[in-house]
């Protein structure tokens, strides 16, 4: 078994697999990452600010880590904070598997929804991929460094600082391509959702929303949680601007717990959210014209729901 594991080329597809899925995860946050940074904040597992902290840094260390496996540099640093993120992806997964059994993760952002359970599998192969690669000591097989060591066989021992600046260097290029791309598909997609976007409802929700925009209102879809700080801490917000559209616009609240299921299949997998809501169209779908999570004020709000007032106008 030893002798299997310390093969190049075993080494080599474990370096691949592991930096592939950081790379996914990575590229599904980045696109929208004050979606990401609400899903950590909805987990409600620790205080709010460590929480977005954490949120906005995660996306960025996993596409270091995935660049850095694929191209083979700094590999034992990589494996490490891979062994650190896993665990902590694992923690988070269990205590939200208790608290919400039907509630989805955000490991691969909106793309790719996964249950707390598969998260946990996922977890466990990269945890064992990453402690392989840290307790071997890589070869040079396929690695940026070998590209180097081909060109220059003497650069590596002459000019030790100048060789890991340059295999920095490499990933810190990768990395700004990739998040570039990311930041297109982002901006694209905030582009086409200038206007409403069509999502599907499920039974009871959406009957129960369908009788307040037929009653002549747009509608503020609150999801919350109890227990939730972050839903405490968004609800004298919420609470003082529905008063003051109390006349114009219709003000439901739901508890996710009550409704885990249908939020799930409706793609809500945190607390809170808000949705806004300002049609109905023919095939039964509804106009969302905007969501928030916790990072919203009362400006913010107010904007939304003049906007929503004239396009359901």
């Amino acid at each position: 078994m030893k002798t299997i594991l310390r093969n190049k080329w075993v080494l080599l597809s474990f370096r691949l697999v592991l930096g592939g899925i950081f790379l996914a995860a990575s590229i599904s946050k980045i696109v929208d990452m004050q979606g990401f940074v609400d899903t950590v904040v909805g987990y409600d597992l620790i205080p709010q600010t460590l929480a977005e902290i954490y949120g906005w840094i995660v996306p960025w260390v996993e596409l270091f880590i995935g660049w850095s496996l694929i191209l083979g540099v700094f590999t034992r640093i990589s494996a490490v904070v891979s062994i650190l993120l896993t665990i902590s992806f694992a923690i988070a997964s269990t205590y939200a598997l208790e608290k919400s059994p039907d509630s989805i993760c955000g490991c691969f952002g909106s793309f790719i929804p996964l249950s707390h359970t598969v998260s946990l599998t996922i977890d466990g192969i990269m945890f064992i991929l990453a402690l392989v690669i840290l307790i071997n000591k890589n070869p040079e097989f396929l690695t940026a460094g070998q590209w180097i060591n081909r060109i220059n066989p003497e650069f590596k021992s002459q000019r030790k600082s100048s060789y890991y600046i340059i295999l920095f260097g490499i990933v810190a290029l990768m990395m700004a391509g990739t998040s570039a791309i990311s930041y297109g598909v982002e901006l694209t997609t905030s582009s086409n959702n200038n206007t409403a976007e069509a999502v599907n409802i499920p039974v009871p929700l959406d009957e129960i929303i369908g009788a307040q925009l037929n009653a002549g209102k747009p509608v503020l879809f609150y999801v919350y949680a109890e227990g939730c700080s972050s839903c405490e801490e968004v609800k004298p917000t919420i609470e003082e601007v529905t008063g003051e559209f109390s006349k114009t616009v219709a003000y439901i609240k739901i508890d996710y717990y009550q409704y885990t299921a249908q939020l799930t299949e409706m793609g809500i997998k945190s607390t809170p959210t808000i949705w806004i809501i300002t049609g109905r169209n023919a095939d039964g779908s509804f106009d969302l014209a905007n969501r928030f999570g916790s990072s919203i004020d009362s400006a913010q709000l107010r904007e939304a729901l003049n906007k929503a007032i004239k396009l359901f106008r």
